[in-house]
């Protein structure tokens, strides 16, 4: 596991992201907000290379985003 500066701060950042979207999702009822939110906060422990954590990070919220913008509640 990389211990460097950025693995750390990146890994607080998307983690606080995650969590939040999970508490969103939870408290709303919103599924793809909470499934965004799992995976946002469970990522940083599985992934290692800072780049593919913002990637997938950017990639969840994109699709929360793109998800509510066409209505969808499931």
């Amino acid at each position: 596991m990389d211990f460097s500066a950025a693995s750390l701060i990146s890994g607080l950042v998307i983690g606080s992201i995650g969590m939040a979207l999970l508490l969103f999702g939870k408290k709303q009822g919103h599924v793809p907000a909470l499934i965004a939110g799992v995976v946002m906060s469970g990522e940083t422990f599985v992934i290692h290379s800072v780049a593919v954590q913002w990637m997938v990070a950017a990639l969840c919220i994109a699709g929360v985003y793109l998800v509510s913008r066409r209505g969808g509640s499931w």
